[in-house]
This record gives structure tokens, sequence and C-alpha cells, in this order.
């Protein structure tokens, strides 16, 4: 058996299994980069800033975690995934509308495929689990935040 036939077979096993990816502010910025991310227990912000009349002006979003708030588009062509933060402090939605998050609500909802693609751990994923792969819930922890995914059959 080859390589790939293995990692088949091993990945075939993560059905119904949660693997853990953790995406740090570095794996944000390099997706918003005019954004910091900061992650600590429960928690997230984002700063940016937003241009004023003469000078451009600071933000920081806060938002907290829902961990079971997710979302998995499937739809032709279109492949996306994220998270919905609830809202604490909504200074800077406005800006952070214009970078492509969106306000649903009470929640801000946050696409993490393209921070995910960029990961070591989907590089090593089979193509033909690619389009397969579902988040089944997330956690904001020190450092980073987690999403935690899963095939799906």
């Amino acid at each position: 058996m080859g390589i790939f036939k293995e990692d088949l077979i091993n990945f075939g096993n993560l059905i119904d299994t949660e693997v853990e990816v953790k995406l740090s502010p570095e794996d944000f910025k390099r997706v918003f980069q005019d954004l910091d991310f900061e992650f600590s227990e429960g928690l997230a912000k984002i700063r940016g800033k937003k241009k004023g009349l003469l000078f451009k002006r600071g933000f920081e979003f806060r938002g907290s975690q829902d961990e079971k708030k997710v979302y998995n588009v499937r739809e032709f062509e279109t492949l996306d995934m994220g998270v919905y933060l609830k809202i604490i402090s909504p200074q800077g939605i406005e800006e952070l509308e214009k970078r492509g998050m969106e306000r649903d609500g009470e929640y801000l909802k946050i696409s993490v495929f393209e921070v995910l693609k960029r990961s070591e751990i989907y590089k090593n994923v089979p193509d033909a689990f690619k389009d397969r792969l579902i988040i089944k819930r997330y956690k904001i922890k020190d450092g980073a935040l987690s999403v935690f995914i899963t095939v799906t059959k």
C-alpha cells in the first residue's frame, strides 16, 4: 500500500472524529493583513485602523465564543466555513464588514476557511477529503482560536 492509500484509510477513520486545528493570530494576519487578532480564554479582540478626516483612528472589536455557533457552506463551487463571535463591543464593526466579515444579529460572522487552508494540517489532507471537511465547534484559548474539524460522509 502506498502512502496515499494509508492516508485515505486514516482520514476515513476521521469520520465522526474531531481534529483540533489551532489558528494563531499570525495565521489570521496572513489573510487579514490590516487587522490584529488577540485571543484569550473565551475572548477575541480584533484591532485595526479606520480612516478619519485627517488621521487614522484605531478601533478594537471584542467578541466572545459561542462554541457551537459555526457555519459550513457546500454549494456548487462555493466552499466556506467559519465561526460566529458574540458581540461584546460593537466598536469598529463597520470596518470589519468592509473587510469581508458580516454582522448577523448579535454575532459577527468570520470566515476561517482561508486561514485554515494555509495551515499545515490542511496541506496534509488528501484532496478527496478537502471538500468534505466541516467545522463542528470552536474554542478560543490563550493565543489561538481552535476549530474542531471532521470529515462528512
